[in-house]
């Protein structure tokens, strides 16, 4: 996906400079001539990095990085700020604001793409760090939730299905009450290496509740996401056990689907649905969701 660029400045020649410094960057460039049109762009855009000019006509530079910062929305944005004479009382200011940089006027081709490489390189990490699960490494919660509806935009698209495998620890309380919560943190850690161990690159592994996981497997239908539930299921049974000289006899339950039996519910909901059932059979086991039943029509 292109990056975005906004550029906050009242100068069409600066505005006009700048383009013609960063051609070739593969950048989407956008502008605004007085701050709060730029606040305004920036809620809308979500921009990759914001060059703001400090010498704005009516509300300066420190002030518009201040209520960027304020805002929810945009706090997460790098902001380097373009200045024609900065002083290093103006850095430190800017920078205790929470700008990432500072470019001076007149700006050197170089030097500006470098620093605003750098700056979506770091809105970059932010972004996969804020959707990074800290226990296990995994991807998250909210990982999840944009993967899903990217994959099934796709799915739909191409007529391709995907699956999702719901996996939840069984009697993950009783595991933390007999053995403590770090050894339970343990197990969930054990239990991402032995996901990430069997599925492919392409497939992504969420950790997002206390001890539930979920795999949204790309390009298969649940026949071949029941086999790789069906793997795993064995596998975590033989690998966990035991940990650490201890017995724990650790089993999970896994639930399964596809896009083609989702119908109008999701299918984080449905796999998620086919794994209480699998809870319900006694845990340690897989069950795969299947196309609700038809009604037979009316007789004419």
């Amino acid at each position: 996906m292109m990056k975005r660029i906004l550029i906050i400045d009242d100068s069409l020649p600066h505005h006009n400079l700048i383009k013609a410094h960063l051609e070739g960057e593969d950048l989407e460039i956008h502008g605004a001539f007085d701050g709060v049109k730029g606040v305004q762009m920036a809620v809308e855009l979500r921009p990759n990095a914001i060059l703001l000019d400090i010498d704005l006509p009516d509300t300066d530079g420190f002030e518009i990085c201040r209520r960027l910062k304020a805002n929810v929305e945009t706090n997460g944005i790098p902001i380097i700020f373009l200045t024609a004479d900065c002083s290093t009382g103006d850095k430190v200011r800017g920078l205790d604001l929470g700008a990432v940089d500072y470019v001076t006027k007149p700006f050197k081709p170089d030097e500006l793409s470098a620093r605003v490489r750098a700056s979506i390189r770091f809105k970059h990490l932010l972004d996969q760090k804020a959707m990074i699960d800290g226990l296990t490494g995994l991807w998250n919660q909210k990982y999840l939730d944009d993967h899903i509806a990217a994959q099934t935009s796709l799915a739909i698209r191409t007529g391709r299905p995907m699956s999702c495998i719901v996996m939840d620890v069984d009697h993950l309380q009783r595991i933390n009450k007999k053995f403590g919560i770090p050894f339970g943190d343990e197990i969930l850690r054990a239990l991402g290496g032995i996901l990430l161990s069997q599925c492919r690159a392409e497939d992504a592994v969420c950790r997002y509740e206390s001890g539930k996981f979920a795999i949204v497997v790309s390009a298969m239908s649940r026949t071949g996401a029941g086999r790789l539930a069906e793997r795993l299921c064995a596998m975590i049974q033989t690998k966990l056990l035991s940990r650490a000289g201890k017995q724990v006899g650790v089993t999970c339950s896994f639930g399964v689907a596809d896009s083609l039996v989702a119908g109008d519910a999701a299918l984080l909901e449905r796999a998620n649905l086919a794994m209480i059932r699998a809870k319900q059979n006694g845990g340690a086991c897989v069950v795969v969701a299947r196309p609700p039943r038809k009604e037979p029509s009316a007789a004419a």
